[in-house]
């Protein structure tokens, strides 16, 4: 047993964990493309620039070319982006689709790694600017396409590669150094993107776990506000409820003016019907009863609660008295037609139920106890009267009835 329920929480544990990471994917890809448009902007300004510094090159009908071809590439990931904005809004994530997005970013990565091939020919100053640019470009990268690493690497090393195998290849000590330095440029800012990428998705993970932890807090109180005003037996509001919203609800009518209906309702002969066929058998009558007086109080201003014992009540504001008295006579009919068999019952040869019902002008009302004291008065004239009835006052004189 102790085994199945530590796999159980395996189990629960490592569905937790797989939520969590993809909460987490969503939202880092949620960032590279809310933040798309700086890279974007980066990518078609410096090639700009990258295509003035060398129009005196004798390269500058290809420079001009490869310009053309890096704005191509960002008009192409600017209608990517936004698409993928839509499915986002419209909470359409998919991880393999956001990778494949993330790859695409190498068409922008080649573009500038072809732009890194024109220092064979550029002149010292073209030279740092091709390597400059390069460089930026790289660096931006980090911060913004290194929330989702494939995308950093799609664009980061098709970029610098080209240019570095140039440099290396140009046999000049000086363009030696660059290649070195470039090469060690990528991998810091690899290392970068990498922590960037680490430390934003810990922040996620943990502002996930955190937000997890409230609903779950949230969810266990309404849980015990739910169970503080439930009685357990019957799932109908408790005493306590009942009091409460007797309370409130007289407040309100004395405000509005509308009428207030109480019903108080009694099992017949219960205590017989328990020491006959026992308490698990009485449990389940009072069950089905309170089926029944729920079904029947359905408005969600009604309240049907367990008033105690065999005892429910039943809060009806708003409701004139001829439809009460309707309520209450279609909840005794329907309690009876259960015909659950009550041998020492001296009323009936199945389960039945007396009713108490009074209709207020609240004004008239000194307390939720006064109303209480009528419709007890009234389920009392009830069972003296043979029980399986209702026994209903318009409560115009209720000062009266309670002397009487």
């Amino acid at each position: 047993m102790d085994t199945q329920v530590t796999l159980c929480n395996k189990r629960d544990t490592r569905g937790i964990a797989l939520s969590h990471k993809t909460s987490v994917d969503n939202a880092l890809f949620r960032h590279l493309v809310e933040n798309s448009n700086i890279p974007l902007i980066g990518s078609a300004a410096g090639s700009l620039l990258v295509a003035l510094a060398q129009m005196s090159s004798s390269d500058s009908k290809l420079v001009f070319g490869w310009m053309l071809l890096v704005q191509l590439t960002v008009g192409f990931r600017y209608l990517l982006v936004r698409r993928c904005r839509a499915r986002l809004k419209n909470g359409d994530f998919d991880f393999d689709q956001a990778r494949r997005y993330a790859w695409t970013l190498g068409f922008s990565g080649i573009a500038w790694g072809l732009g890194g091939l024109f220092v064979l020919n550029s002149t010292p100053a073209g030279t740092v600017v091709i390597i400059t640019a390069i460089q930026a470009m790289v660096m931006g990268s980090a911060l913004t396409l290194g929330a989702f690493l494939p995308a950093f690497y799609a664009f980061a090393i098709p970029a610098t590669i080209p240019m570095v195998t140039v440099l290396l290849i140009s046999r000049e000590d000086s363009n030696f150094v660059l290649a070195l330095y470039s090469i060690l440029f990528l991998l810091l800012f690899i290392s970068i993107a990498r922590r960037f990428s680490r430390s934003l998705s810990d922040t996620l993970q943990l502002s996930f776990e955190k937000e997890e932890l409230v609903n779950a807090l949230t969810d266990a109180y309404d849980q015990q506000a739910r169970l503080a005003k439930t009685d357990s037996l019957t799932q109908l509001a408790n005493r306590r409820h009942f009091d409460e919203v007797l309370d409130k609800e007289i407040a309100r009518l004395q405000r509005s003016g509308e009428p207030l209906s109480l019903l108080i309702l009694d099992v017949d002969h219960f205590k017989a019907y328990n020491d006959n066929y026992g308490h698990i058998a009485g449990d389940e009558c009072l069950k089905q009863i309170a089926g029944v007086f729920q079904r029947n109080l359905n408005r969600t201003s009604d309240l049907a609660a367990r008033y105690g014992g065999e005892e429910f009540a039943g809060v009806m504001p708003g409701t004139e008295h001829p439809g009460t008295i309707l309520l209450a006579e279609q909840i005794r009919a329907d309690v009876e037609a259960l015909k659950i068999l009550h041998g020492k019952s001296l009323t009936a040869p199945h389960v039945t139920i007396s009713l108490g019902v009074a209709t207020f002008n609240c004004a008239q009302l000194k307390s939720s106890s006064h109303a209480v004291a009528i419709a007890d008065k009234l389920l009392y004239r009830a069972k003296t009267e043979g029980r399986n009835r209702v026994v209903a006052l318009n409560a115009t004189n209720a000062t009266e009835l309670l002397a009487n």
